[in-house]
């Protein structure tokens, strides 16, 4: 195990978290400052997420060709100079191509530093090694909602912006001391036709693609929905309006424990195994919170439970891709797999918003939402019973697609 390029990864996936929720924070000080509607910040938010959505899918293309040490490195660079750009910006119209160039250089270099940790590591532990990597995505964004009120109240809106490009520029010359393929990667970089997305579509592989990508487009839907509508829901329970955020503060507190148990029980079952638990219970979660009557307390609880059970089911999709797919497709793999619940990302507000045009209450919304999580959950029921149905993962030597087959 190469515990440097573990913990390099990890901390460089929490700043890319970090990095990803930083304007969302900053928006209703610049709606005061430049006096103008939140309404107009769709466009550079919906623009960042189109950014993520090319990184991701572009990872293991740009992967294959120049090597993921350099992928990472300039993916870093990118988004630390997207975060400084968008810091000095001081109207509208560049911050969508500000947040565009800084959505291109996060969605990057996630597919690379977990496909890399995965493989300094043992291969029975590939899937553990990747849960809690990205368990930095949960990580960043709850440091930076802890720390951006304090640091706006100090330095200004600014601060939180050149704290997000300040970071990764510090961690730079770490990573390109310590981020090192491993000594079998080393001696040669795959074909890039050995890395295209098409291999993600051979007769053996395609069922599992097939699930990933419908699974991850769901979870991520259902996120999306539930974390833009959790303060409603909040104060549809009787929560004052300056008491909501409690909502999205214990659905990140719930995502956080979720990832830390997912890291401990990859230890023992197969990933696919735990997020069948782990959806299942999810959409369990969400109907609760539709129609059983709670208090304040309990609402928070659910809230937690739901956070929990859904950020370990996108956080186990990546493990089961890491482990499922061979070596030279694990970064096409897992950044397709993310590119995925990122459109999710993008129709979850859209179809919330939907429903709620039609002015239904918002308990309403989140059985809703629970239809899409059960779809899900059965969707990786079928994912788990297929894997199981086959003797070794895809990337042993005994697997029906071996590395010299991708071409």
């Amino acid at each position: 195990m190469q515990w440097r390029v573990v913990i390099l990864g990890f901390l460089v996936v929490v700043l890319d978290g970090f990095d990803g929720v930083t304007l969302g924070l900053v928006i209703p000080t610049l709606v005061s400052e430049w006096r103008i509607d939140a309404a107009a910040f769709t466009l550079p938010l919906v623009i960042a997420n189109i950014g993520l959505v090319i990184g991701y899918s572009s990872s293991g293309w740009a992967s294959a060709r120049v090597g993921r040490r350099r992928v990472i490195l300039s993916g870093t660079a990118l988004f630390a100079v997207g975060s400084a750009w968008t810091a000095v910006i001081t109207t509208l119209p560049p911050l969508s191509m500000a947040r565009l160039l800084t959505g291109v250089g996060l969605g990057i270099i996630v597919p690379p530093v977990t496909s890399l940790a995965a493989d300094n590591g043992p291969s029975h532990r590939r899937e553990t090694i990747t849960v809690l990597v990205s368990l930095g995505l949960a990580v960043g964004p709850t440091i930076a909602g802890v720390t951006a009120g304090s640091l706006m109240s100090a330095y200004g809106w600014e601060s939180v912006l050149w704290v997000g490009a300040a970071l990764p520029a510090l961690l730079m010359p770490f990573l390109w001391w310590g981020m090192r393929e491993p000594a079998e990667s080393a001696r040669g970089r795959p074909e890039r036709g050995q890395a295209a997305v098409r291999n993600l579509f051979v007769v053996s592989l395609r069922p599992v693609t097939l699930r990933l990508w419908a699974i991850s487009l769901l979870v991520v839907t259902t996120i999306s929905v539930i974390t833009t509508w959790a303060p409603v829901l909040a104060t549809d329970y009787g929560l004052r309006p300056t008491e909501a955020p409690l909502a999205i503060a214990a659905f990140g507190l719930g995502g956080m424990l979720g990832g830390s148990v997912l890291v401990l029980l990859t230890t023992r079952f197969p990933a696919a195994t735990v997020i069948v638990a782990t959806a299942g219970l999810g959409a369990g979660l969400l109907l609760v919170a539709a129609r059983v009557p709670l208090s304040h307390v309990g609402l928070l609880i659910a809230l937690a439970g739901i956070g929990m059970c859904l950020i370990a089911s996108i956080n186990g999709l990546m493990a089961v891709a890491m482990s499922r797919y061979p070596g030279p497709l694990r970064t096409t793999g897992v950044g397709w797999v993310i590119a995925l619940g990122r459109i999710g990302g993008i129709i979850g507000p859209a179809y919330g918003g939907a429903l709620a045009a039609t002015r239904i209450p918002a308990q309403d919304i989140v059985l809703a939402t629970c239809v899409i999580m059960s779809i899900a959950a059965l969707l990786n029921l079928m994912l788990a019973l297929h894997i199981r149905g086959r003797a070794e993962p895809c990337d042993r030597s005994s697997a029906s697609v071996r590395d010299s087959d991708l071409s």
